[in-house]
């Protein structure tokens, strides 16, 4: 590939699956707690058009993304560099898998949705149940692809810090940008997810992929830049 090709699916992959993270987000609700069950239902429900654009989104975007970060495999040619990059892929695929459990709470939110407008409260609970047991495998997922996400990082970034690559802005370093992101998810997933709560968590995470944005971003614009 190019390097117009890595820098075009490298900045462009994260960016769709960042906007696809947002949306979903929103949709179903930023204060909506990860186990209330019945908002996440009902939500899944009302919103199910933007979150099935929201999870198109984040696959291409991660899948897209991956092939990026694949391509720039060399540019820093190390030990730290493979680890990232593998642990990274490794990630992308947790997440991916687990947007399919996204798609399943969609399908039984409306359910849950008609079941309970119907009077039939026994089976719309069992309905609830079900989604309960989805979610926490969301969860879980989610949580172990940040955890794997944050180790690639942590390595790409020092992996970097022996590079002379620079972003499309070259006074923000790319290596000491991708290590605060790897240490942010995993402090994050490791010690505030079960000392503070995962929404806690989840919100400190945000400004992790942020971060991998703007260096995705930067690393991507100066790739296209060099074709």
């Amino acid at each position: 590939m190019s390097s117009r090709g890595t820098g075009l699916t490298l900045s462009l992959g994260i960016v769709a699956g960042f906007i696809g993270y947002i949306l979903w987000q929103v949709t179903i609700g930023l204060n909506t707690k990860v186990d209330d069950v019945q908002t996440i239902l009902t939500n899944s429900a009302s919103g199910s058009t933007v979150l099935q654009i929201s999870v198109v989104l984040i696959i291409l975007g991660l899948v897209i993304h991956a092939v990026g970060l694949i391509n720039t495999k060399g540019t820093a040619s190390s030990t730290s560099e493979n680890i990232g990059i593998v642990c990274i892929v490794a990630a992308i695929a947790v997440w991916v898998t687990s947007s399919s459990l996204g798609i399943a709470l969609m399908e039984m939110g409306e359910k849950y949705v008609a079941l309970a407008g119907a009077g039939d409260a026994a089976t719309a609970k069992s309905i609830q149940i079900a989604g309960g047991f989805t979610q926490s495998a969301n969860v879980a997922a989610n949580t172990v692809g940040g955890i794997l996400a944050g180790v690639g990082w942590l390595f790409l970034g020092i992996a970097y810090r022996g590079s002379d690559a620079k972003g499309a802005l070259s006074f923000i370093p790319l290596g000491w940008l991708a290590l605060i992101a790897g240490l942010i998810l995993i402090v994050s997933n490791l010690v505030v997810s079960p000392l503070v709560s995962i929404e806690v968590a989840s919100q400190i995470s945000g400004i992790s992929f942020i971060l991998i944005v703007l260096w995705s971003v930067l690393r991507g614009i100066a790739l296209i830049q060099e074709d």
